[in-house]
């Protein structure tokens, strides 16, 4: 089989039926016999009718009135495409007339790959490896296609590469995305799902491909955060995802140390304030909290179960680290020790030096401004957490 007719389009829909046409449209003009992939859950807006009415043999959809998350939508994508490969795309893109040619011979040397994506001068300040910023217009009814077109054609062959600074917009090796079991619905409805799914690739081995000469042009978030469904909203789900990645993980994305460890808060003087601030950073907090209230208000905003993280202070402690910290000297300083965690204990186990040895009995006891941390055991578990579905 030819390699560019092995590769399955995934575009998920919700709502926003002008742009998923026109991309439709766009896409068979150039790609009449490629493999298109729709899922849309919850949409009410004649999407599902309109997925319905298409007579397309290279379509694959399924369509349900329920919401689930973005996470929930590609994973559905990726279970009923019938091609050996999948490129994740949205549905506010022009792909290019290469795009399908570029992509093929990239995933014949690489497992996963990451294309070009042209933006309108939005986030311009947003370098990246994998993006451009070109003006061809804000919306499919302004859009410059033969503009497009010719700079695509006129753009100079460039030598992929192997790189950090990658995103959701990639290609891969169906195989690949079912053996972590996909995108993690924690994620509710969307965000940091793809932060996630970059991280657990990484961690079982692939190296991350960027192919510039596979091009898209991105009208950005049309269908996310700058949509009418989710405008007003976008803070607030930002926030939670952010969160959720870091109870998941212990670590922000941006954290050198890639080690899931077991952190366990030992808090005098607990506050609402400080339950709020510290909760997403450690596996149990031991303390004389009553956290009813809290857990009622946050349990909506996580798939973790908040109950199980509260115990009572004299409870035995069955984590590998153990911090003690007094909530009344929560500061910004503070803070930051806190989501700097992963980094810290890791500098920690890894120093020798004799003078942390001589300001301590214990030596594996070390203070970080107003954190007094004890490593009891030397464990990371970060592997644990590839499959999604051991979380």
């Amino acid at each position: 089989m030819n390699m560019s007719n092995n590769i399955s389009l995934l575009i998920g829909l919700k709502n926003n039926l002008e742009y998923s046409k026109s991309c439709y449209y766009s896409i068979r003009e150039n790609y009449p016999d490629t493999e298109i992939v729709f899922v849309s859950y919850g949409s009410s807006d004649g999407t599902h009718e309109w997925l319905d009415s298409l007579k397309d043999e290279n379509l694959v959809y399924f369509s349900d009135p329920e919401e689930k998350t973005l996470s929930d939508t590609y994973n559905k994508a990726i279970e009923i495409s019938t091609k050996d490969y999948v490129c994740f795309l949205h549905n506010d893109m022009v792909i290019g007339r290469n795009f399908l040619s570029e992509i093929a011979k990239a995933l014949a040397k690489n497992n996963l790959v990451y294309y070009k994506v042209i933006e309108p001068p939005i986030f311009a300040s947003d370098k990246r490896l994998w993006k451009e910023i070109q003006d061809f217009g804000s919306d499919f009814e302004t859009f410059r296609f033969e503009d497009f077109f010719r700079f695509e054609s006129e753009q100079k062959k460039q030598e992929g590469a192997y790189t950090e600074d990658v995103s959701f917009f990639l290609a891969a090796k169906k195989e690949l995305l079912l053996k972590i079991n996909g995108l993690d619905p924690l994620f509710k409805p969307m965000f940091c799902e793809d932060d996630d799914l970059i991280l657990r690739l990484r961690m079982s081995g692939e190296k991350t491909f960027v192919c510039p000469n596979a091009i898209v042009y991105h009208f950005v978030s049309k269908t996310s955060r700058f949509s009418e469904e989710f405008q007003n909203k976008t803070k607030k789900i930002e926030e939670n995802s952010l969160r959720n990645f870091i109870r998941k993980w212990g670590f922000t994305n941006q954290s050198r140390t890639k080690k899931k460890l077991k952190f366990g808060l030992i808090l005098e003087n607990p506050s609402d304030e400080a339950i709020k601030a510290l909760e997403i950073f450690v596996d149990h907090i031991y303390s004389d909290f009553n956290a009813e209230k809290y857990i009622k208000e946050e349990q909506e905003n996580t798939s973790f179960d908040l109950k199980e993280k509260f115990r009572a202070k004299n409870a035995d402690f069955s984590d590998d680290i153990l911090i003690r910290f007094d909530a009344k000297k929560l500061s910004e300083k503070n803070m930051y020790s806190f989501r700097n965690l992963a980094d810290i204990t890791d500098e920690l186990k890894q120093s020798k030096k004799s003078i942390i040895k001589k300001l301590f009995s214990k030596p594996n006891s070390f203070k970080i401004n107003n954190l007094k941390i004890e490593i009891l055991n030397d464990k990371s578990y970060e592997q644990q957490l590839i499959n999604k579905n051991n979380v």
